[in-house]
């Protein structure tokens, strides 16, 4: 009989002073998605021709609540 290996469940973040740093693929891809939103969501925003505003009142929320997800994320798969 062959023996089962068993299988690390590596930590995908690794707390560092009340952050986390992504310590994985899977947690580099979290990271990848959530900086290329920061940064898409008010390029597209200012193309679509809304003003600064506008940009503080609908996007600034929209991020945060991206920046709060990201961190539940890393929070429930950390070391």
């Amino acid at each position: 009989m062959k023996k089962a290996k068993k299988v690390k469940n590596r930590p995908w973040f690794v707390s560092v002073r009340k952050s986390y740093l992504p310590s994985s693929w899977q947690g580099r891809l979290i990271y990848a998605l959530y900086v290329a939103y920061t940064i898409a969501v008010p390029i597209t925003w200012y193309k679509e021709g809304h003003d600064f505003f506008r940009l503080l009142t609908t996007v600034i929320p929209l991020l945060a609540a991206a920046a709060l997800l990201t961190q539940f994320v890393a929070s429930k798969n950390s070391k």
